[in-house]
This record gives structure tokens, C-alpha cells and sequence, in this order.
């Protein structure tokens, strides 16, 4: 039992480093530039204990990103948050933010953005979907799965966020919530209560 706990703690000590490697050179080389080496170099361990975590550097990133998205979430969010407008709210605008806090950024398109869109879009669709089957409604009266309204609801979030950070942003992000939220509370009212 011991020796697990030793083993538990190596494994994330390790991974730590090699995220806290990951991120310095983020900042310093941009994503193209590091190579497996520069993250082990950095993280002061040998390239085998990289691979036992991560199969590559896109792997790495994922991750990075994922944690980092998780980690403002839970920020925001009570754990008890369900579906209701005041949650939704506090997650659209979170979302929105994020994107903000991410543009300009000299990260390329055709590497970074894919990675950090599709796992912005998928925790928001897990979050969503916890959210609904946490509803007050039984997920048989409605027309249709819950894991569909998740899917439309994250993609919804979702695209509205990218584009808004992709344009000029005439609209500030508490007017691009009330949007979005408008939207999202509208269509769904006649399916869930609120």
C-alpha cells in the first residue's frame, strides 16, 4: 500500500513537471518549435518517462488545455450548478472570456486551435449533459435525448464564442451572453423548466 502511494506520487510529480515544462516553453517557443526533448530537458526526466504519460506533444497539449478550461469552470461554477439561467449565464460568459483571454495569442492556427476548440466544445457538451440528467424533468418526457440538446447546447456555446473572438467584437462579453443566453433559454423553455 505504501509503495503505491510512493508510486501515486512519482506519477504526478512527474506529469506536473512535464505540464510546468510544457507551459514555460509554450510561452517562450510556441507550440511548433518544442520538440520532446526540450519538454523532457526541461522537466529533468528522461524521454521514457514522457512516453509513459504522453504518446506525443499534441497529447500534452490536449491536456494542458483541458485542465486549464476544466479549471476555470470550476472557478465559476458551484459544484451544485444545474440548468438554469443563472448557471448558464456564468458559463456562457466564462466560455467567452476564455476565448478572450486566448486571442492574440501567437499560437498557429492549424495546430493549436483545432486541439483547443474540440476540447473546449467536448467539455462543454460533458457539462451539459451532467447538467440535464442532474434536471428536475424525467429525460423521457422529452422529445428527444438529452445527449442531443447537450450536443446543440455546447455547440451553440461553442460557436458563438469562437466567432465573436475570430470578429471585431462590436459586442462586450456581458452583451454577447444575453445573446447567447436569450437564445439557448428561449429555445429550450417549452423542454425543460428553468
Amino acid at each position: 500500500m505504501e509503495e503505491s502511494m510512493r508510486r501515486d506520487r512519482r506519477i504526478g510529480r512527474s506529469q506536473k513537471m512535464l505540464k510546468q515544462a510544457f507551459t514555460d516553453l509554450m510561452r517562450e517557443k510556441g507550440f511548433p518549435s518544442i520538440t520532446i526533448q526540450d519538454i523532457t530537458d526541461r522537466a529533468d526526466v528522461n524521454r521514457s518517462t514522457f512516453y509513459a504519460h504522453f504518446p506525443d506533444k499534441y497529447a500534452l497539449l490536449e491536456t494542458a488545455v483541458r485542465e486549464k478550461f476544466q479549471r476555470i469552470l470550476e472557478s465559476k461554477l458551484s459544484p451544485s450548478a444545474r440548468w438554469e439561467p443563472a448557471q448558464l449565464r456564468i458559463l456562457i460568459q466564462a466560455v467567452l472570456e476564455h476565448y478572450k483571454s486566448m486571442s492574440g495569442r501567437c499560437y498557429p492556427v492549424d495546430t493549436v486551435n483545432p486541439i483547443f476548440e474540440r476540447t473546449v466544445q467536448e467539455e462543454l457538451y460533458s457539462l451539459l449533459l451532467h447538467w440535464l440528467k442532474r434536471s428536475r424533468k424525467e429525460p423521457n418526457e422529452w422529445p428527444f435525448p438529452a445527449e442531443t440538446l447537450a450536443l446543440m447546447t455546447s455547440w451553440a456555446i461553442f460557436g458563438a464564442a469562437a466567432d465573436w473572438s475570430k470578429g471585431t467584437r462590436r459586442l462586450s462579453v456581458e452583451q454577447m451572453t444575453d445573446h447567447v443566453l436569450t437564445v439557448i433559454t428561449e429555445g429550450t423553455a417549452k423542454l425543460l423548466p428553468s
